[in-house]
């Protein structure tokens, strides 16, 4: 199936989802008197081994709507291919997917996280593939599913619009969801983005959906979700000349250095569910009513003791890439077909994970404790084609894929292919201990370790410890955190086929070791966060600038300080975000500085009505020998030519909220410095990858409840 077509019928399907949810409710209401019900709605998700909810807040804040999109929501510096819809790395080290404390040690959730732009959305790695890794932040896996329970109908509509002429940018997103009735909730999203790019051979498009239902007893409870991910675009290899780039030609016209198709796909689907024994409880609580004497009421609560958990994933995710003409000159070696590349690579992962947890409340030292066993099966896939050579086929073994192939022996390439796959199982044991309860000190560690299969031997042990303190006016929190890992490289870092690159490794575990610290303080003027951390990683993987996979045979540090300083007045704000990074070794650049800057006015008009944001913003980084994507492989491999940064890009901005219609609206322009410095050279994402010129934005975000 073409892939316009497959995005196609992803529309129908999420059309007619969305009917029969719909319907679902329409039929529901038919038999009920509708009353006047209070607004309730309750979020959480799945993120962790146990089934323990992770209690969530829906985004309804005023103010910054311009600056929630995929690109500045994990990072405040990214390295793309100028199109927002492009395989993506963040230029911070421990805002990329699988670096810094994961997300996942224990239940007490991550305070940090809630509502800024600096501390990352990504703290965990989304998919265990390697071709995955690029597109990340366009993923919605099974941790990202919100899970509901309200009283009433929820439904919320975001669309964002770059205006150009040629060049029109979409993001859309929907979600609905709704009680059908106390105890089971049904749901579902869908976000569509395309984009064609401002420079030939750059349009992507990006598809994500899912439909979710839960339902939560006083002893069973039950998640489940099924997800989809479908992601392409275009790759062109960069400028030929960047010395063009503010001159006569426009952005389109300008030379690029080749024609190429990424495309990925993910599908997963979850079931998790739940049994605990419980206990009643007394609760008390005051009934307050206008104009009567307060009334004290008890009502009882079950309240669990010990749960038992089972947790099914399953997950599917395909990375191609294609060529319409392979030999082009932008690759070194061409292996397989001269004429076209038609790579594929997948993996699917079913995993079992059975988990029993006894709850802190009934433990006589005070803390929760989970135990977890847990299955995977991986099937790991990649087509290597036959070819039809003098009238005879060419079964291609590693000796002959280890040396390039010539030209004239590739005549007629069979439209069938060889999948050439291999199964590996998993055996994990796994456990946490946990104190979520207590007014100054909280804790969490977790750890596993696989005994048996393909990654044996692979273990992590992760751990926080929270405090909480009195400080004049308001809290002061600290969180001190560590993790080791002996982590088992990607299937596809050892062993790889396709038309412009082969290579079988037997690379040795990697081993890490991160200590950190953080520290925030919401004062009522100046609400300050810092955070540092270090990271040492013995034989850590990378790319090298000949695109291939080189494992370091040493140790490689990484050093960061992490700091947020957000003044607030009644009239004006100022937002400040500065990172510093330290890289002991060239094969982990990284830029040394990088800021962001946010200044608005802010307040209520038309007798608080409305109310609005006008300001200015700045990103900003340091020059560093930045790595650069390799079309073939969606891979950022090392490079010590050419340097990038030094350049600020600065957006103007019109942001309003509308409290009658729970709508925000705003209005966007983006990267107007360029008017005035696109004679620079320097405004690239990546070496050849500009970003893009000055955009008009705009957008409406609108909440719904029934």
């Amino acid at each position: 199936m073409r892939l316009s077509a497959y995005i196609s019928f992803c529309r129908r399907g999420s059309a007619i989802m969305l009917y029969l949810l719909f319907g679902v409710f329409t039929l529901q209401a038919q038999s009920v008197t509708f009353t006047k019900v209070k607004k309730d709605i309750r979020t959480w998700q799945i993120r962790n081994d146990y089934g323990i909810p992770d209690t969530t807040l829906i985004d309804t804040a005023a103010v910054n709507l311009p600056m929630r999109d995929v690109v500045n929501d994990n990072s405040i510096a990214w390295a793309f291919n100028g199109n927002f819809i492009s395989p993506m790395q963040s230029k911070i080290y421990f805002d990329r997917s699988g670096n810094g404390m994961l997300s996942n040690t224990g239940t007490a959730g991550d305070w940090w996280r809630g509502g800024g732009l600096r501390m990352s959305n990504l703290p965990h790695r989304k998919v265990d593939f390697l071709f995955g890794t690029a597109y990340e932040p366009y993923i919605l896996t099974s941790q990202d599913i919100r899970f509901y329970r309200t009283t009433v109908a929820y439904s919320d509509i975001s669309y964002k619009k770059g205006f150009t002429t040629y060049h029109s940018e979409n993001d859309l997103s929907f979600n609905f969801t709704g009680n059908i009735n106390q105890r089971t909730n049904l749901g579902m999203n869908i976000r569509y983005l395309n984009s064609p790019g401002h420079y030939s051979q750059q349009e992507g498009k990006a598809f994500s959906g899912a439909v979710f239902g839960s339902y939560t007893g006083d002893n069973y409870g039950l998640h489940a979700t099924v997800l989809l991910n479908n992601i392409s675009n275009f790759e062109n290899g960069g400028l030929v000349n960047v010395g063009q780039l503010g001159g006569q030609l426009k952005p389109e016209d300008l030379p690029v250095k080749m024609h190429g198709m990424s495309g990925f796909k993910h599908i997963a689907g979850m079931l998790d569910h739940h049994y605990s024994i419980t206990t009643d409880r007394e609760v008390k609580s005051v009934v307050k009513k206008k104009g009567q004497p307060d009334r004290d009421t008890t009502y009882i609560v079950k309240v669990p003791m010990m749960t038992f958990n089972h947790k099914l994933e399953v997950n599917n995710s395909t990375k191609r890439y294609v060529e319409k003409q392979a030999n082009q000159g932008f690759f070194e070696q061409t292996y397989l077909n001269s004429r076209t590349t038609n790579d594929t690579a997948y993996v699917l992962n079913i995993r079992n994970t059975l988990a029993f947890t006894i709850n802190e409340e009934f433990n006589k030292l005070r803390f929760g404790a989970s135990v977890y066993a847990s299955n995977e099966f991986q099937r790991y896939a990649f087509s290597v084609p036959q070819y039809d050579t003098l009238n005879s086929v060419v079964w291609f073994d590693p000796e002959l894929l280890a040396h390039r192939i010539p030209t004239a022996a590739v005549v007629h390439p069979i439209s069938d292919t060889l999948v050439g796959h291999q199964w590996t199982n998993n055996t994990w044991v796994g456990g946490s201990i946990y104190k979520n309860q207590g007014r100054w000190v909280r804790f969490a560690v977790n750890g596993d370790v696989c005994l048996v299969g393909y990654k044996l031997g692979e273990f992590q042990v992760n751990g926080h410890v929270d405090g909480e303190f009195r400080l004049g006016k308001d809290s002061l929190r600290m969180r001190a955190s560590a993790y080791i890992r002996n982590e088992t490289p990607d299937f596809f870092l050892q062993h790889y086929r396709s038309n412009h690159y082969i290579w079988n490794n037997d690379f040795s575990k990697v081993y890490r070791f991160y200590v950190g610290g953080e520290v925030s303080y919401p004062y009522e003027w100046v609400k300050a966060k810092a955070k540092v951390g270090f990271e040492n990683i013995t034989h850590p993987i990378y790319f090298n600038s000949s695109g291939l996979p080189v494992q370091h045979t040493g140790n490689v540090q990484v050093l960061s300080a992490d700091a947020r300083v957000d003044v607030t007045t009644p009239w004006v704000n100022l937002e400040n975000s500065v990172v510093w990074q330290l890289s002991s070794d060239s094969t982990m650049p990284l830029p040394s500085i990088s800021l962001y800057h946010n200044l608005y006015y802010h307040g209520w008009w038309a007798k608080k009505a409305m109310y609005a944001q006008i300001g200015v913003d700045i990103r900003y980084h340091t020059a560093y020998f930045a790595p650069v994507l390799n079309p073939a492989t969606g891979q950022f491999c090392i490079q010590n030519e050419v340097k990038i940064g030094n350049y600020p890009v600065m957006n103007v901005y019109l942001n309003a909220y509308v409290k009658l219609l729970k709508l925000k609206l705003f209005v966007q322009w983006q990267h107007f410095n360029y008017y005035f410095m696109k004679g620079s050279q320097a405004f690239l994402s990546m070496p050849d990858y500009a970003m893009n010129p000055a955009v008009i934005r705009a957008g409406a975000h609108w909440y719904f409840w029934r």
